[in-house]
């Protein structure tokens, strides 16, 4: 089930107030439900079972007996069954005899299928329990876990202290498992070694090694990646590499590492001694990984700058050489103009100066930087030297690999020149010139040029790996095994709904394909697309919509209705209807404090203020209480829970289906500006600030539905299809059929993927004019759209790789590996791996396919564009939500990068749900009140709107009026006291 469906699973009392969307949403009655309580019970009797019913399946427990009635629960259940209105205060009051309560719910329990907790479904539990505790970070997230699984298998859910005791026994048992996996792979020695190194001052005295490892990386360049180096190094003196911690699961390594992370050195000392070792070991080996990721995007990006370094360099050259050519030339010209000379001397005299102009002119920009390159030999035998100490695995065949060995033999020979017997493997005719220089010297430093480019493409294409990494390890283990694909190969192909064969795909795409060539041939006939004498396409512009003021007006009417609001009573509203903060915290809050710090640790990550700041805006918290609940807010997966929560219930908002269905949505980046400090800062080329990227994909309904952040001027196609699969893995959710995406996010291969993984990627192609039908050799073209095709599609290439392609699509499916590394993978670096031809080539066919329907469908056209101006629209307010620039100290871990992303991403949810919820009540009263307002005018108009909310200034939360919906406990405390 989604998580919105699960609100109030586990809950042992109602609201004092229940919305009406709530009571439509999960406390409705049946006709089955209404025809049964009529049959067996007396009319008396209607109402208290009605409600027995309702809050029992929302429940999935009886409901506490001195839980209150919210007065139009009770009113829908009387009116329901045409009986008087009762006027109760609780259960209590309803049931004078509890025989009587019992009967009934005895009853509804029959009636609901539900069977009771007995001691079959509490080991069945227990199981479960203990195989989930390996991916939960703490004991409430197995609580929900718990009551979730009770709920689906329609067993009834027991009294909050017995789960949490399981969840608690299960919790420990799985971390005994831990700390046993660890006193397996780190011996006694070594790992008191580790613990007294750690806590032990650097040689410089700065801080401790622990201080100095947590120190997240700072800006980008060589001193910072020497010392991710350096921290490398350090761990692996360690022997942190050599520790086998494969029995426990990467999200449980994470969290314990969050908790030294998040955690001061001295209360660390306060743990006994068996939880400090197992936190620091988790945090040692999660370090490792991560800095060695960190250090391989590090040295990519600074090859990356001493190429474009060289291509400055070369661009000075070559223009400088144009200039000198054509003085040369212009001397050629006067010398041969020049009568007073005969004409062989001035025939010799011009071939002089010509010479030099004819040498230069087979020589390309290209190699003018690969000679840039070779000239910048320090920073480059910098670059290579301090990869020293990192162990490299590849395939023997790959040139990355083969010039690394070699380089490194040079210099463990501690040479400065390329020896008489230096044998070249991974040297391409490209460098062949240049390291065959007559001086070994300038050899060699052409040699190191061409070590540092060759390792950089291998590393992109995994041909080269470290083991001690996540994103950079080796390819095929990343993919399901080899032999487990030939034993469960048809498991696997029927995970994916694809043929093992490649010809059925390929003859019902090839289908496809001819229909919609000829739709193009006929509308060029048609004269409805033009291909110019340019022999491009040109395609008639889209014809607007009908210019109509009225749903301009109503819309403006119905914001003017909706008022202005204070950002606190929005996070407050909305809290109360989907209760994030119940999925942020793990727990409903214990306390108003712990809610507030909540909202200001939610404000701090996902605007551009920080602790300090959101602390001086809300009146009873501090700096340490805002920092502690931000740390919170880091941890895996409960950002990203709270979105899915919040975007569901704004897209269940009846209003919300005039916008769409849910199966269809836009993907595109927006940038975020950082301070130039930051190690993954980019310079944004539009607006020239420093920035990083925040992925989002939104609905047709509006809502987001997955958000990434990701480093600026990188392809987006990866990123683009991950957030697809993330979101239709949930069964019971409506699934994406359709990804709109600009031209960032699009890829020919791109293409192949996402249709493997059964949605359609459609890019709104830039240079649409250029683009050509990728047809397969013995297409049969139609008469006139010649030019507009290419015979460049090879079907032998699909059918070779096919399997390769599907193993990749299977390791994406089940979760072995992202889409978005798998594209990275498999991206344009690895253009000799079968599976990536394959997918180059299926995508093309795509491509065809779908530029056809883009041509000669407008309404197809308009629905992309559509789609994409709804995700500028949400881009747009969230500019709103984050006006400014991320403070230069944030940001540089991952974890907390990603919780900035995730933060703001919830913020716009909020925002978009507040909106559409007034809107649509305000719609209702409307139409009540006899204004017309047509579902098309409500299609046209969004919930992007923020010009009525305040963002910012004090902030006063008025928790009282929800308190019983967001605070534990606390109306069931009250009422048992009054009792």
């Amino acid at each position: 089930m989604s998580a919105f469906a699960y609100r109030y699973v586990g809950r042992e009392e109602l609201p004092a107030r229940l919305t009406e969307f709530d009571l439509r949403q999960f406390f409705q009655l049946t006709s089955a439900d209404i025809a049964a309580i009529r049959e067996r019970f007396r009319a008396d009797r209607y109402a208290a079972v009605g409600l027995q019913l309702v809050c029992l399946r929302a429940f999935g427990r009886p409901l506490d007996r001195f839980a209150a009635v919210p007065r139009n629960l009770l009113q829908y259940v009387c009116e329901t069954f045409s009986v008087p209105l009762l006027s109760i205060a609780s259960l209590k009051t309803l049931y004078q005899r509890r025989p009587t309560l019992y009967e009934h719910q005895q009853w509804v329990k029959e009636h609901l299928g539900i069977k009771p907790f007995d001691d079959t479904s509490q080991a069945a539990l227990l199981e479960m329990l203990r195989v989930q505790a390996a991916a939960a970070a703490d004991v409430d997230e197995l609580v929900t876990t718990a009551q979730r699984w009770l709920y689906d298998r329609c067993r009834l859910i027991p009294g909050q202290r017995q789960i949490t005791d399981m969840a608690r026994h299960a919790f420990s048992a799985y971390e005994a498992q831990m700390l046993a996996a660890v006193n397996r792979a780190v011996p006694a020695a070594t790992l008191q070694h580790c613990m007294e190194s750690v806590r032990s001052p650097r040689a410089d005295g700065s801080a401790t090694h622990l201080e100095w490892i947590k120190a997240p990386s700072r800006r980008n360049g060589p001193k910072n990646l020497a010392e991710t180096l350096d921290k490398i190094r350090y761990l692996k003196s360690l022997a942190v590499h050599e520790w086998n911690l494969d029995d426990i699961a990467l999200p449980k390594l994470r969290a314990y590492a969050q908790k030294v992370q998040a955690r001061r050195p001295a209360k660390t000392k306060a743990l006994k001694e068996s939880t400090q070792a197992l936190e620091l070991v988790c945090f040692l080996r999660m370090s490792l990984l991560e800095l060695t990721d960190i250090a391989m995007h590090q040295t990519s990006r600074r090859s990356q700058d001493l190429f474009r370094r060289a291509a400055s360099t070369a661009q000075s050259t070559h223009t400088r050489s144009a200039v000198e050519d054509r003085q040369q030339a212009l001397k050629a010209k006067a010398v041969l103009q020049d009568k007073s000379k005969s004409t062989e001397q001035r025939v010799d005299e011009a071939l002089k100066h010509l010479a030099v102009v004819t040498d230069a002119a087979h020589s390309s920009f290209a190699s003018h930087v690969r000679a840039a390159l070779t000239g910048d030999h320090q920073r480059i035998h910098a670059l290579l030297s301090g990869l020293e100490g990192l162990e490299f695995g590849g395939r023997e065949d790959d040139p990355g690999f083969a010039n690394l060995k070699a380089w490194r033999d040079l210099q463990t020979r501690k040479l400065n020149a390329l020896p008489e017997d230096f044998t070249e493997s991974g040297v391409g005719t490209a460098w062949h010139d240049l390291v065959h220089d007559p001086d070994p010297k300038r050899g060699y430093q052409a040699f190191s040029a061409c070590t540092m480019m060759s390792l950089r493409n291998s590393l992109r294409r995994g041909s080269v790996w470290i083991d001690h990494s996540m994103r950079f390890r080796d390819r095929d283990q990343m993919l399901i095994p080899a032999k487990e694909w030939e034993r469960d190969r048809v498991k696997y192909l029927g995970l994916l709904g694809l043929p093992a064969a490649a010809d059925t795909y390929i003859e019902q795409l090839l289908d496809t394909l001819r229909a919609g060539v000829a739709a193009v041939a006929e509308a060029t006939a048609n004269g409805k697309i033009e291909i110019g004498d340019d022999g491009m396409l040109h395609l008639p512009a889209i014809v607007p919509l009908e210019q109509d003021d009225e749903p301009r007006r109503t819309r403006d009417l119905i914001y003017k209705t909706i008022g202005d609001v204070q950002l606190p009573d929005l996070l407050l509203e909305v809290d109360a209807s989907t209760n994030f903060s119940e999925v942020l915290l793990g727990h409903r809050a214990k306390s108003v404090p712990e809610l507030l710090s909540t909202y200001a640790a939610l404000l701090a990550h996902g605007t551009e203020i920080d602790a300090k700041g959101i602390a001086a805006m809300i009146p009873g918290i501090d700096t340490a209480q805002v920092s502690l609940a931000m740390r919170g807010l880091e941890t895996h997966g409960r950002l990203r829970r709270a979105n899915e929560v919040v975007a569901e219930f704004q897209g269940k908002i009846p209003l919300a289906t005039n916008w769409g269905t849910g199966q269809k949505a836009s993907a595109d980046m927006m940038s975020l500006d950082v301070s130039r400090h930051l190690w993954i800062a980019r310079v944004d080329p539009r607006r020239r600030t420093y920035a990083t990227g925040i992925y989002t994909h939104v609905l047709d309904k509006w809502g987001i539905v997955y958000d990434q952040p990701i480093v600026l001027n990188e392809r987006q196609a990866g990123v683009a299809i991950e957030g697809v699969e993330q979101h239709n893995r949930c069964e019971d959710r409506i699934r994406l059929s359709l990804l709109a995406v600009d031209t960032h996010g699009y890829t020919n291969a791109a293409m192949a993927w996402a249709k493997g993984l059964s949605f359609d990627l459609c890019p709104r192609l830039r240079d649409l004019s250029e683009r050509k039908l990728y047809l397969p050799a013995e297409f049969k073209v139609p008469e006139g759209i010649e030019r507009v095709t290419t015979k460049r599609l090879s079907l032998r290439a699909i059918r070779l790789g096919w399997d390769d392609f599907l193993r990749v699509l299977a390791s994406i499916r089940i979760g072995r590996i992202s889409a978005e590394l798998a594209m990275q993978r498999l991206g344009s670096a690895a253009r000799t791996n079968r599976a990536h031809k394959a997918a180059e080539h299926l995508g093309r066919l795509l491509r065809s396919i779908f530029l056809c329907d883009y041509v000669t469908i407008e309404d197809f056209r308009r629905e992309i564009h559509t789609l994409l101006s709804r995700g500028e629209s949400v881009h747009q307010l969230q500019r709103a939500i984050h006006a400014g620039r991320v403070p230069h100290e944030r940001g540089r871990r991952g974890d907390e990068m990603t919780a900035i992303s995730g933060a703001h991403a919830l913020l716009t949810n909020i925002v978009l749900a507040w909106n559409t919820h007034r809107m649509n009540d305000v719609v209702e009263r409307l139409r009540k009140g006899g204004t017309n307002i047509e579902d098309a005018w409500l299609r046209r108009m969004g919930p992007g709107h923020s010009g009525h909310i305040n963002f910012r200034g004090i902030l006063s939360f008025g928790v009282e009026r929800y308190i019983d919906a967001l605070i534990r406990g606390s109306g069931a405390t009250t009422r048992r006291a009054m009792a």
